[in-house]
């Protein structure tokens, strides 16, 4: 809590109640100010006071004032990192905390269930074709003085984790960073922190229950870390009925919330004329999965419930990504997408094994990005060889960490839960 009465903030670093004090972090050195001076009178537990009270803040900035002097001008404008993470009561101290407990309370869920962390690289030959991602590109030296090559920053671990699959590794998962350029918002940072998981042998609904138990494991571990630690108290945006997850149609959701039923979204001018009657703008140049995504922005995920976990499947086929047909429905695909909180937290697939149908999805998404002057990636040639290898059947799929922190703690931007946001990196 910055105001005139603490021109910088201290950090509590222990209570040694034996001792009668507390170690307190100021101007780079260490501390140690008698607890009688910090608490009520009353005998409130130390502890619990120093956690619970907002006005702890001024008082040990006083105490450290009168113990180490005035702060000069030089000295506030070197301490901006301390200002910036003690602000508004400790947020985002507290918040980098919390990150740890949850990649903590990640890795112990999957370990629990026998999977195995893949730590795949950053650095590819392709960074994905997906129409509605820019990647960012690396241009790098092969060994000392050697050929000038060029590389992208992932946009995601799948390519490399099917790879895997193939292998046969039944059970994985990667915990890291992921980067797409041109998304910076509420909800976006170029650089982020993304969780995928695959379970070979399974289809997606396995993955939704994955997904289901998994956050409700994450908000009770948040939940116990925040309450022994300083700060404000948690604001989590998930309601008591999170989960289990409502789920529906891409179909259905349309019609629902969207007010007009794409059928099956597979004639472009059908679906654009049902859409603007529905009173959505619509070019001439749009396509089937233009429209859609248009319509799931801007109409139906505002109307989700914001307190309930809702899944999204059963995806048109023109929105397939790299996920495999219904064996009964080949208009749709086995994709799903989990919204949480008013944003979407994960998206997955039971996956698309087919080289050669996956290699002709590939060539579309390169002539829409050309048809849209978009910038053009290399194919993944290595992940195609793999899949005519012969990968297992298998379901895997991405959660966004930087969003599920802050559907935890209630944050209302993505830099109140990263060290280091865009800006500052």
């Amino acid at each position: 809590m910055a105001d005139d009465t603490s021109p910088r903030l201290a950090r509590v670093l222990a209570v040694a109640a034996a001792q009668g004090t507390v170690a307190l972090w100021c101007r780079g050195a260490v501390v140690h100010v008698p607890l009688a001076d910090l608490i009520h009178e009353g005998g409130v537990a130390a502890g619990d006071w120093l956690r619970r009270e907002r006005d702890v803040w001024r008082r040990i900035a006083r105490r450290a004032e009168a113990i180490e002097g005035p702060a000069d001008p030089a000295s506030r404008q070197q301490a901006g990192e301390v200002d910036r993470f003690l602000a508004d009561d400790g947020l985002r101290f507290r918040n980098v905390r919390l990150r740890a407990v949850l990649l903590q309370s990640i890795r112990a869920f999957f370990d629990d269930r026998d999977f195995i962390e893949i730590d795949p690289p950053a650095l590819a030959t392709s960074p994905g074709l997906e129409v509605h991602l820019d990647a960012v590109g690396a241009t790098l030296r092969e060994g000392m003085g050697g050929r000038v090559v060029q590389r992208w920053l992932v946009t995601s671990p799948e390519f490399h984790m099917k790879r895997l699959l193939v292998a046969g590794f039944e059970r994985i998962y990667s915990l890291g960073h992921a980067f797409r350029s041109g998304e910076r918002g509420a909800w976006h940072n170029p650089e982020f922190s993304m969780l995928e998981w695959y379970r070979a042998g399974e289809r997606y609904p396995t993955l939704i229950e994955d997904c289901e138990t998994l956050v409700s494991h994450c908000a009770a571990e948040i939940r116990q870390a925040a309450a022994a630690m300083a700060g404000p108290p948690l604001q989590p945006r998930l309601g008591s009925k999170a989960t289990p997850f409502e789920r529906m149609t891409v179909r259905d959701a349309v019609i629902r919330y969207g007010g007009y039923d794409p059928g099956d979204a597979d004639d472009d001018d059908a679906v654009a004329a049902r859409a603007r009657s529905a009173g959505l703008e619509v070019a001439d140049s749009d396509s089937v999965a233009d429209i859609l995504t248009r319509t799931l922005v801007e109409r139906v995920e505002p109307a989700l419930d914001s307190e309930r976990g809702t899944v999204l499947e059963r995806w048109p086929v023109a929105m397939a990504s790299l996920a495999r047909r219904f064996d009964d429905d080949p208009k749709h695909a086995e994709r799903f997408e989990v919204y949480l909180g008013g944003a979407e937290l994960a998206n997955g697939f039971s996956e698309l094994t087919d080289a050669t149908e996956q290699r002709r999805r590939f060539e579309t998404d390169l002539d829409t990005r050309a048809a849209a002057g978009m910038p053009q990636f290399p194919v993944d040639e290595a992940f195609l060889a793999a899949l005519a290898e012969g990968c297992p059947p298998a379901a895997g799929v991405a959660l966004g960490v930087d969003r599920l922190l802050m559907l935890l703690v209630g944050g209302r931007d993505i830099e109140e839960v990263l060290a280091f946001p865009f800006e500052r990196a």
